[in-house]
């Protein structure tokens, strides 16, 4: 059985104020995101330098309309004739022209730049993620890892291709403009400088509050995507329990959780826009006012204080683009010091074990010639690190060909237990010993439906599997509808070889329908993978919970098909329905990480405990199944 809890569980509520949730991967510290960020720009040096470059002139040629404008100041106040104004008129229109081809091409480098780091560092989190040990990815809520390769990476390359040129021009072009107001005149840079303190007393108390609540709206997004996932990948199991209005509850309280964090994002953007228009007004008439007293006293003409006037004008959209963009800035730093971490954990995890001898020995038995191999545990521990869930001394012997059923509520460690026996988590004390080498083969409940051929999907669990044996291990899961697709992927692949069919289109995907056929639901996508597993010929079989996500209409037929990798083999399931476990050599019933009962189903029933509340409790019928064949 699964998800059944063996009482109501309380609705989670909304809280009364902002959380967090806990993440299960770390968040790498800002030095570790600066490291690599540093590695990756020092590694494409030669762009970054001409980026700076080409910015730096984009801002020079950008002083040059103001200059021309005072110039025509002075100008008419000097009485100068129209071909002078002329002059310094055509002066500022190639200004202009200058600098905006100097910063497109800025941005068109720099976006290449950030886009080639972007693409690396996609490519090193999904190679971290794939290395992280199951252990370390199932710990707490699946959508963490989800969230950062998908919100995460977005809000990164987000940030990479459209904040950046903005920010980095922007940053130019401050630098140059103080310059400039400095050339000029010193107390006029000092006037326009007086505008500072607000800028710093805003851009401070934003960034004192924003990381944390950018940080809080990042985790409390995954949270509500898991109660969405959660909801909706068990749709089934929450229809049949009657808890719709629990899990449409903890939908809403997440979501509201998640609105109320953006909410307290917009407030302090507000605060920090009231911050910047005083230290624009502030700083405007001071550099006014330093320039009346200034040109009073000869010390600078009309023209340079309208100069001096303009580029500080001009600093408005650059510092205001620099000071907005950092709440840009904080959801990339915060996104990317997620990403960082995915890669700081893989670091940390030894590098891929060497396939032991036993495994080896057991990968290079033929199929068909099966032994018949038992499983002993022997006081097993494992926990995972975070959230330190897990199974606690759990001893259990698998006898050779027969069939074991770990069945309890959601939690309990049913399905711990069977990926501590696959070999997915490494055991913190105890021992996991087969009677012969072997290697135990699983089979989850997640659908997948693999690129390529239906041949080509199979074979990936037996890559030297001839066409017969494909059609064997098909017809064995009653996968009959896809041996016409294998025959004439044979057939292709035969024409194709000898010349007859060259240039003409590859085989269907294993994602095409058969001709003739509907395309592949999750009946038939479980079927292919049953149907892998009886290709492999394993000896040991582990079943974590094969039919949880296949619909009533297609469930008799995998659950023929999962009958027929049973026959013969050491099987270790866990039920979603108790209606499996009729026909198992043994029932074993977890609870809180450990065995509290075991038994056969018709021992287990007439005992008092857990197994035989669950049976009494199940809604479905109590009609046994036709028993397994052995």
């Amino acid at each position: 059985m699964a998800d059944r809890p063996a009482a109501p569980q309380p609705t989670e509520t909304a809280p009364s104020g902002p959380r967090a949730p806990a993440t299960t991967l770390p968040v790498a510290a800002p030095a570790q995101v600066r490291a690599v960020v540093l590695d990756a720009v020092r590694l494409r040096r030669g762009r970054a330098a001409a980026v700076a470059v080409l910015f730096l002139l984009a801002s020079a040629a950008g002083l040059v309309v103001p200059a021309c404008l005072g110039a025509i100041v002075d100008g008419v106040t000097d009485g100068a004739g129209f071909p002078v104004l002329l002059r310094w008129v055509a002066g500022a229109a190639l200004g202009a022209l200058g600098a905006a081809v100097a910063a497109l091409a800025g941005a068109r480098v720099l976006t290449g730049l950030v886009q080639d780091v972007l693409a690396s560092l996609r490519e090193d989190v999904f190679a971290s993620a794939m290395r992280l040990p199951v252990g370390v990815v199932d710990d707490g809520e699946t959508s963490d890892l989800l969230s950062r390769v998908t919100g995460d990476v977005d809000a990164v390359a987000e940030a990479g291709g459209d904040v950046a040129p903005t920010l980095l021009s922007a940053g130019f072009a401050v630098v140059v403009s103080v310059g400039a107001l400095t050339a000029i005149d010193p107390w006029l840079a000092l006037a326009g400088l007086s505008c500072a303190p607000c800028y710093v007393v805003g851009a401070r108390a934003f960034l004192r509050r924003s990381r944390v609540v950018f940080g809080e709206v990042r985790v409390r997004e995954a949270a509500r995507s898991q109660a969405v996932l959660e909801a909706v990948e068990g749709m089934e199991t929450v229809t049949a329990l009657g808890e719709q209005e629990q899990a449409l509850a903890r939908v809403r309280c997440r979501a509201e959780d998640s609105i109320r964090g953006q909410v307290e994002g917009v407030r302090l953007r507000n605060r920090l826009f009231r911050w910047i228009n005083g230290g624009e007004a502030l700083g405007l008439v001071a550099i006014l006012a330093t320039g009346f007293v200034l040109s009073s006293a000869g010390s600078v003409s009309v023209g340079m204080v309208t100069t001096a006037a303009l580029v500080f004008h001009r600093l408005f959209g650059p510092v205001g683009q620099l000071i907005f963009g950092l709440d840009d800035i904080q959801r990339a730093a915060i996104g990317l010091a997620r990403l960082v971490g995915v890669i700081e954990a893989a670091a940390d995890v030894p590098a891929a074990r060497q396939v032991s001898a036993d495994a080896e020995a057991s990968r290079q038995r033929p199929r068909g010639e099966r032994r018949p191999t038992g499983v002993e545990l022997r006081d097993v521990t494992f926990r995972y690190p975070t959230s330190g869930r897990g199974i606690s001394g759990v001893t259990l012997r698998v006898h050779p060909g027969t069939t074991v059923a770990l069945v309890g509520t959601s939690g309990s460690g049913k399905s711990t237990i069977a990926r501590v026996v696959a070999g997915h988590h490494e055991p913190i004390s105890g021992t996991v010993a087969f009677d012969h080498p072997t290697t135990p083969y699983y089979v989850s409940q997640e659908l997948h439906a693999f690129r390529g051929s239906i041949g080509d999907s199979l074979r990936l669990a037996a890559p030297e599997a001839g066409d017969e044996e494909v059609v064997a291990a098909l017809l064995s899961a009653g996968a009959d509808w896809a041996v016409p697709t294998v025959v004439a992927e044979s057939e292709r692949a035969a024409e194709s070889a000898s010349g007859d069919d060259a240039g003409g289109l590859g085989a269907p995907g294993a994602g095409a329908a058969p001709p003739g056929t509907a395309p592949l639901d999750e009946g038939r996508i479980q079927q292919l993978a049953i149907a892998r597993a009886i290709l492999a010929d394993p000896e040991v079989v582990i079943l974590d919970e094969a039919t949880a996500d296949v619909g009533l209409q297609h469930r008799a037929a995998v659950d023929a098909a999962v009958t027929a990798l049973r026959r013969d083999r050491t099987v270790i399931f866990v039920a979603h329905r108790l209606q499996q476990v009729v026909t198992a050599d043994l029932v074993v019933v977890v609870a809180d990480g450990r065995v509290v009962q075991q038994g056969t189903h018709d021992e287990l029933l007439t005992a008092e405990g857990a197994y035989r509340e669950f049976w009494q409790a199940s809604a479905e019928p109590l009609v046994a199944e036709t028993p397994a064949p052995r």
